[in-house]
Parts: structure tokens; C-alpha cells; sequence
């Protein structure tokens, strides 16, 4: 059966945790980071208690337990609200637009309803689980949260479903972005000098950077750790590699479609506008071949080829991107910033190492 508009149960899609905490218990964002941070003070400070541990959580746990798990929740379940507004967005415009393109919301619904979307966080999180566990049974006993098997698996499946949100979350991302990059296939987007004019443009590139920033703010956890503790080399690199592949790559993908659209119609126009300017050029040249115009009329016939100057110069001007220059720098501050302080120290080692050389 056919479907007109998208509802927030399409975007939640197969996803089983989705299903029931988001659809069928309708669990707002605030508490679903509020799980995360109950979670987290139960299992690092009242259960050691109960098994005779001191309270002694190192900083990288405190930052789970305070900022990067409950952000993991708080998106997943706050995301299909946004990738709705997006997608709206985009189909008011086309409407607005008079496309002659078929909107298909099954398909769109399709493609969020793949289990592949939610199997990518069930991988993520026994990715993260995993590790976990391996680094909690080798120092079994010796700190909280290896204490015993049921403190190592109360750790690790909070463990799990904070990595299974973001990695359902960087999922439904890229079933967003496909289907955008659909819908601005065949769109035609009016020339700008100014991307943020468009709501559309707006709106896609605030998806994009929303799930830019999250992943940042979720990287923390990866900057920090070589200041806080010794990280394990083989996860820390994966995780490390991971971040910076996807976090640049997630705000490119979605608006990918619309600048190769962008750049296609710029073109055109500057084809037709250069090809009219060689054609009134030509003409003029045969005139003054043939009829020798004297300079107050060649002056009055040349205002054609003034205008398609300026034209072809106001055309170039124009942007082939759905967003301002700066937004590039801002994305590389975004990405970069989870490891300021790595590199900080960085600098600082080396500029000592070169001053005791010198």
C-alpha cells in the first residue's frame, strides 16, 4: 500500500530497541540520557560499594558516564525526529519547485525499515562490548567494574547499548543520506550566492552537522584517553580510524547529490551564456566587416555583450555547495577538536625535546 507522507514509526524502521523504547513506550531524548547516567552511577559507584571496592572511577569512565554515553542516547532517540524534519524540508521544496519527480515514500520507508541499519549497531556494540569484556577478564578482580562476572556483564551491556545507539544512529544517517541524494537528483536548485537563503540547504546541512558534532562530542572519550590512561593500542587505533573516516565523510554524504546538481546547472548556464557571448561577438565583428558601424552605434550595439559579461562574471560567482565557505573550517574545528590536547602535548614534547637539543 501506497504512503503520502513519512512517520516517525518508518524512520525507527526495523531497529527492535527503536521499536519498543522509542515507538511503543514513546521515551523522550532527556531520558533516555537520563538511563545512561543512572546506569553509570549505579554500576561505578553503588554496586563496587556492595562488592567492597572503593569509589575510584578514572576519568575517561567519569566522561562515559557524564557526557559520551548519555549523548549516544540522547540522539538515538532524538535523530528520527530531525531526519523527519529533514526529509520534510526537502519534499516542501520539490513541491515548491514544481519538480516533475515522482516522490516514493515507500521506497523511502524501505530503506529504513533494513535491518542492516540496526545489524550495524548490534555489530558496533559487540565490538565495544567485546573489548570490554577481554580487558575486564585479563585484569579480573583487580578494580570496580571487573570485580565479578555479574558487576563485567552489567558494565559491559550498558557498554553495548551506548555503542548499539551510535552505531544505529550512524546508520540511519546513511539511510538518510542515500535517500536525499535521490530526492536532489533530478531537483533544480536556483543559483546562490547565499546557501542559507534556501531552508532547504539549511535544513540538510543542519542534519549533517548534527550528527558531525555528536560524533565529536563522542570522540572525547578517544582524545582524552592517551592523557588519563594507557589505552589498549589495537581498539584505541580502530576506534581512532573509524572517527576520522566517518565523521567527515557523514557530512559530505547527504549533500553530495545537490552539489554534483548545484555544479551541473551552474555549468549549463555558463555554457549558454559563454556560447550567446560568442555569438553576439561574432555578430558585431561581421557588422563592423560589412556595414563599418561608426562608434556611437557600435557603442549602443555592444550593451549586449556588457550584460552577458556580467551575467557569466555573477553565474561564476555563484556557489556549487549547500553551504558558506566557512562552514568547511567550522567542520574541520568540529572534527579536529576532540584532540586539541593530544596535540597541545604534542607541540609541548616536541618544542622541549628541541630546546634541551639545543
Amino acid at each position: 500500500m501506497s504512503t503520502h507522507v513519512l512517520t516517525l514509526s518508518q524512520i525507527y524502521g526495523s531497529d527492535p530497541i527503536g521499536e519498543l523504547v522509542l515507538d511503543r513506550l514513546k521515551v523522550k531524548p532527556i531520558y533516555a540520557a537520563a538511563f545512561f547516567v543512572f546506569t553509570g552511577i549505579l554500576y561505578a559507584y553503588l554496586l563496587p560499594a556492595l562488592w567492597g571496592y572503593p569509589s575510584e572511577v578514572d576519568g575517561i569512565n567519569l566522561l562515559n558516564i557524564v557526557l559520551v554515553f548519555p549523548v549516544a542516547g540522547f540522539f538515538y532517540a532524538y535523530q528520527p525526529q530531525s531526519i523527519l524534519r529533514t526529509y520534510g524540508s526537502v519534499m516542501r521544496f520539490l513541491r515548491a519547485e514544481e519538480q516533475h519527480h515522482t516522490i516514493h515514500f515507500d521506497k523511502i520507508a524501505r530503506t529504513h525499515a533494513s535491518k542492516v541499519l540496526w545489524i550495524i549497531g548490534l555489530l558496533f556494540g559487540l565490538l565495544g562490548a567485546g573489548f570490554g569484556i577481554s580487558y575486564s577478564i585479563q585484569h579480573f578482580g583487580e578494580f570496580w567494574y571487573s570485580a565479578n562476572w555479574s558487576q563485567i556483564l552489567f558494565v559491559q551491556f550498558v557498554r553495548f547499548l551506548a555503542f548499539y545507539c551510535i552505531g544505529v544512529a550512524a546508520g540511519r544517517h546513511i539511510a538518510t543520506s542515500i535517500e536525499l541524494n535521490n530526492l536532489f537528483e533530478h531537483a533544480d536548485f536556483p543559483l546562490t550566492l547565499d546557501a542559507d537563503r534556501l531552508e532547504v540547504f539549511r535544513s540538510v546541512k543542519s542534519f549533517a552537522l548534527q550528527f558531525v558534532g555528536v560524533a565529536a562530542i563522542i570522540a572525547l572519550n578517544l582524545g582524552l584517553q592517551p592523557l588519563l590512561i594507557e589505552p589498549p593500542v589495537l581498539e584505541y587505533t580502530i576506534y581512532v580510524t573509524l572517527y576520522f573516516i566517518v565523521a567527515p565523510f557523514s557530512f559530505f554524504l547527504p549533500i553530495w547529490e545537490a552539489h554534483l546538481r548545484m555544479t551541473r546547472i551552474k555549468n549549463e548556464m555558463l555554457d549558454q551564456l559563454h556560447y550567446d557571448f560568442q555569438e553576439e561577438s561574432q555578430r558585431l565583428y561581421h557588422e563592423f566587416k560589412e556595414q563599418g558601424v561608426k562608434p556611437p552605434i557600435y557603442l549602443k550595439e555592444a550593451e549586449n555583450l556588457i550584460q552577458l559579461e556580467k551575467m557569466i562574471a555573477t553565474v561564476s560567482k555563484t556557489l556549487v555547495w549547500p553551504f558558506e565557505g566557512t562552514t568547511v573550517y567550522r567542520l574541520a574545528a568540529t572534527v579536529i577538536s576532540p584532540f586539541v590536547l593530544v596535540i597541545f602535548e604534542i607541540f609541548i614534547n616536541i618544542a622541549s625535546g628541541l630546546l634541551v637539543a639545543i
